[in-house]
């Protein structure tokens, strides 16, 4: 039986839409993180209104759901833009689709992507091996997460004896799955501060990124919702973390801290004890995100790989993926052959984000 693709504004889902889409996830391990749920979906459909779906059914049945932003040349790419640390197609783990076919290249003419489940190859989503995700294992409980870690490592055991001391200190105080504006606010301005720093643009100079983390935290969508959580040292607000969870598994997504309270890490202590708090609320892994940080490789179990790169289908698509290729190639070469690929990191950063200003 053939395989057909719908393209579809994602609000014109409906109800049956949502619980397939959910019993999909479920089905496959590497669909895990909430990135992947409706709920996360509808809420970056809120915050940034555009998202489409390509919607694949076999005998008229939903078998597939590939959620999108589109854009020029007709790339797809993914609902959240940067903010996206996971994306890919919702699908059980042996359903494969055909990508190439007429009804899915009428919708899309490519697919821009930085952090798909490797497992996803087999839709053709091929590009490069990027920077996996970090992932706690929290299935067993926070103790035995522990004991593992501190067996692996003595870096990890000297850090852990500094956290249980400042947790443990009469003036810590530790609150986890809150809604306060003021401590929003306060987030917001940690990670501008943070991004001008490093000369990233910054992602909270625009309403969009700062709406969908409210978005989360208020609409407690048990598929996908915010966390937020702080750390105090003498009554003072030290460390920040807002997180994202689903049922059982919790993204570790926008933490900060304090500089004048940096030597006594209360952002690693924060995390110790979001994990001791996920374990003891259902959360059986705990997603660090990508790359390869000195904390995040002592603190994860094993790292989920990932791809990265861009599908190309239309014409048009391949020949603008061809000609990034050869710009990143020559880069460094001579000033005059840096300046493509410097417009096309400009360009890809504008699209994601929606402003020139990226």
């Amino acid at each position: 039986m053939a395989i057909k693709a719908d393209d579809l504004c994602f609000r014109d889902l409906t109800e049956d839409d949502r619980q397939t889409w959910g019993e999909l996830q479920a089905s496959d391990p590497d669909l895990a993180s909430p990135y992947f749920s409706f709920g996360y979906v509808a809420a970056a459909d809120v915050a940034r209104p555009g998202v489409r779906v390509l919607r694949f059914s076999e005998a008229g049945a939903p078998i597939a759901y590939w959620p999108f932003r589109p854009g020029p040349l007709g790339t797809a790419r993914p609902v959240g833009g940067p903010m996206d640390d996971l994306h890919g197609i919702v699908a059980a783990p042996d359903t494969v689709l055909d990508l190439t076919g007429a009804d899915v290249t009428r919708a899309v003419g490519g697919y821009s992507f930085s952090a798909v489940p490797s497992s996803q190859r087999r839709h053709g989503i091929i590009g490069q091996v990027g920077s996996g995700n970090q992932v706690m294992d929290l299935s067993s409980g926070y103790q035995a997460w522990l004991d593992e870690r501190a067996g692996d490592s003595s870096n990890f055991r000297r850090e852990q004896r500094k956290v249980e001391k400042l947790l443990d200190a009469p003036d810590t105080i530790v609150t986890h799955d809150i809604d306060d504006p003021a401590i929003m606010k306060r987030l917001f301005e940690q990670k501008s501060e943070a991004y001008r720093q490093s000369g990233h643009f910054d992602l909270f100079a625009i309403d969009w990124p700062a709406k969908l983390l409210t978005e989360l935290l208020e609409r407690r969508d048990e598929t996908a919702r915010g966390i937020l959580s702080t750390l105090s040292i003498g009554g003072k607000v030290a460390a920040i973390s807002y997180c994202m969870r689903s049922r059982d598994v919790m993204h570790y997504w926008f933490p900060a801290y304090e500089e004048a309270f940096a030597k006594q890490k209360p952002g690693l202590a924060l995390l110790f004890s979001l994990a001791m708090w996920g374990a003891d609320n259902g959360i059986r892994e705990l997603h660090l995100g990508l790359g390869e940080t000195r904390y995040k490789r002592q603190m994860a179990t094993w790292m989920a790989p990932v791809r990265c790169g861009t599908l190309a289908l239309s014409p048009a698509q391949k020949l603008a993926t061809r000609c990034t290729e050869l710009s990143f190639k020559v880069e460094g070469t001579h000033k005059l052959l840096d300046v493509p690929a410097k417009y096309a990191r400009k360009y890809e950063r504008a699209v994601l984000t929606g402003t020139w200003r990226a």
